[in-house]
């Protein structure tokens, strides 16, 4: 049943029946299963959640924040990432410790399912086809990545897209402004991504002049703010400085400036094009990690976006961004770097299914893909090209999953040891549940620590076992550090 755009506290009273309820409920367990269980079994790390829960305790204790992860690189947060959620969110953590973007992460992906039903019960009248696109939204691949995986401002951003569809296309621009600002204040990559969004709908709606002039003021906002935030504020928040001004532009096949970038285009356009498809670094083990990627989208849904190119034209810099790195870390499905493309196949998906005359088959295909859907993310659970996927984090239905590599209890008393104001280095796993705290930092970066807690473990990122072990038995046999505690292979040094 078609609803004019009302504010969001209407729109989930009025459309919260049970199957909405319990389907957003049964996804909740699934995902505290998924991410919670990593956090609580000491599997997410100082990379890159103990970064935001340090960011969330220096905001909220007005501090400068100095940034003393990566103290080494930058000055402030705000000069690596230009986020503001953690400004934003920052009075939570008073609340909810160390678990708040947990769950708020959690909560956003649910937000933007919601936002999903909201855009096809009003494109729709068919019966139950909203419930299936939430739950088709619920089951994509890039979502569950991305939650076995710490948390990231960029997913939060793109849970509220569904919104600010919702909000322009049911003509309540005020709204749809509000989830413009927020989507775009995410990460300082996002204000592209949404200018390439608004350019898709300005083509969409090339015919309704209000939604046009709309989309495009939106579009050429974005690229103004990123351009601002980019090339002016972020390299001069701090004093450390980095060759081009912005440290994570590494994209050597595109170039390493404008100039190089449009004579690379010019001369070696094949060169781009392949790209796109197969790996640009050298390593046989590289081959299948982009095509696994365009299989996984394909399989999801985005088969369809083929009959409206103006979503995928949505998805150019976020493809761009992936494939054309020099990190081939961000080419697959792993983590957070292909969340974006949930909301934007699933609407698209549901926009093109809407449209299609025969209405006998919209239902039977929207069950199919969610199916579809819902087994592709089930099998990568379990295997995929992606190099480093942790399965361990990953997979719900591995009986290790639900383990700890730790002793926890001992874990728990060694870290009520630590006095809360100390400056403390730590493995990489215990980190976010002591990021707490001014100064905190990934061992083996001791820097001015007056603490070091690690322990042995499989992999203590970014040490291997081995050199872990060879660092224990120094701390234990040194002068400059008296042992706190040893028990149960894990360690506590205080500086002398």
């Amino acid at each position: 049943m078609k609803e004019r755009g009302t504010n969001i506290l209407d729109a989930i009273k009025n459309s919260l029946s049970k199957p909405v309820f319990y389907i957003l409920l049964f996804f909740t367990i699934v995902y505290i299963l998924l991410s919670y269980i990593n956090h609580i079994n000491y599997r997410t790390a100082a990379f890159d959640l103990g970064i935001y829960n340090n960011c969330l305790y220096q905001y909220g204790h007005f501090h400068k924040n100095h940034y003393p992860y990566l103290h080494y690189m930058f000055d402030n947060f705000l000069s690596d990432h230009f986020s503001l959620y953690t400004v934003i969110l920052s009075p939570l953590h008073y609340v909810f410790g160390n678990e708040t973007l947990i769950y708020i992460q959690i909560i956003s992906v649910l937000f933007g399912a919601f936002g999903v039903f909201k855009i096809v019960q009003f494109k729709s009248n068919i019966k139950f086809l909203p419930e299936i696109a939430m739950i088709h939204y619920l089951c994509f691949f890039s979502i569950y990545s991305a939650l076995s995986f710490d948390y990231h401002d960029n997913v939060i951003s793109a849970m509220l897209v569904p919104w600010f569809f919702y909000y322009f296309i049911s003509g309540k621009n005020k709204m749809a402004i509000l989830f413009a600002v927020l989507i775009v204040i995410g990460k300082e990559n996002m204000p592209l991504w949404f200018s390439f969004i608004c350019l898709g709908l300005f083509l969409l709606n090339y015919k309704d002049r209000p939604k046009r002039k709309l989309a495009f003021i939106l579009s050429i906002s974005s690229i103004v703010y990123a351009l601002v935030v980019i090339k002016l504020i972020m390299p001069n928040i701090g004093t450390i400085k980095h060759d081009g001004g912005y440290y994570h532009f590494k994209y050597s096949i595109l170039g390493n400036s404008l100039g190089e970038m449009i004579s690379n285009f010019i001369h070696h356009p094949l060169k781009i094009i392949k790209a796109i498809y197969y790996t640009h670094l050298v390593g046989p083990e590289l081959r299948g990690i982009k095509m696994e990627l365009y299989k996984c989208l394909a399989f999801s849904g985005a088969v369809l976006l083929l009959r409206k190119p103006a979503y995928i034209l949505m998805l150019v810099p976020i493809v761009a961004q992936k494939v054309f790195s020099d990190d081939f870390g961000k080419w697959g499905i792993n983590v957070h770097y292909s969340i974006e493309f949930a909301p934007i196949v699933i609407i698209g998906f549901y926009d093109v299914l809407t449209t299609i005359k025969f209405d006998k088959v919209k239902m039977p295909l929207a069950i199919m893909f969610a199916i579809l859907t819902g087994y592709t993310t089930y099998s990568k659970m379990e295997k995929r090209e992606s190099i480093y996927y942790n399965r361990v984090n990953g997979d719900l239905f591995m009986a290790k999953h639900y383990t700890s590599e730790f002793d926890k209890d001992e874990v728990k008393r060694v870290m009520k040891l630590i006095p809360q104001d100390a400056k403390l280095s730590s493995l990489t796993y215990f980190a976010p549940h002591l990021s707490f705290r001014k100064d905190i930092y990934q061992f083996p970066d001791v820097h001015d620590a007056e603490y070091i807690f690690i322990a042995n473990c499989e992999l203590p990122y970014p040490l291997i076992a081995s050199q872990m072990n060879e660092k224990i038995n120094f701390y234990l046999a040194s002068e400059e550090w008296e042992t706190v505690s040893k028990d149960k292979g894990i360690y506590l040094f205080r500086k002398r």
